[in-house]
């Protein structure tokens, strides 16, 4: 399968080979707009081709961060919201953008993604 804009080129339903978590955080609040509570539920279980796009490292004081950036690809659904995270191997990666239909034929959804992971030891 081919696109004209490159986004899932050579995709099919065989490339979805990575098991992915879509969840959601449900924050309550009072009437005073205070949050009592953060529930984490998990949106559903899906296949996915994942692929990474960018790395970086930014070392600006006082704590070294790493930022790895990645492209998502399922199968489309329409249940998918922008504040939704996504589980992959124990990684926690959000949405950098909401997540499109990639060939406007409602048969994959793209979602860029971001995994932030703060760097343990000081210099």
């Amino acid at each position: 399968m081919k696109t004209v804009g490159g986004f899932i080129a050579n995709t099919s339903v065989d490339d979805l080979s990575e098991r992915i978590s879509v969840r959601n955080y449900v924050t309550k609040r009072n009437e005073r707009g205070d949050i009592l509570n953060s529930v984490e539920f998990e949106r559903c279980k899906v296949w996915a081709k994942i692929l990474p796009t960018t790395a970086r490292i930014s070392d600006i004081q006082p704590e070294r961060t790493n930022k790895v950036s990645y492209r998502v690809t399922i199968r489309y659904r329409d249940d998918i919201k922008p504040d939704d995270e996504i589980i992959w191997r124990g990684r926690r990666l959000k949405l950098l953008t909401p997540p499109f239909d990639a060939e406007s034929r409602k048969i994959y959804l793209v979602m860029d993604c971001e995994e932030v992971v703060e760097d343990e030891q000081s210099p």
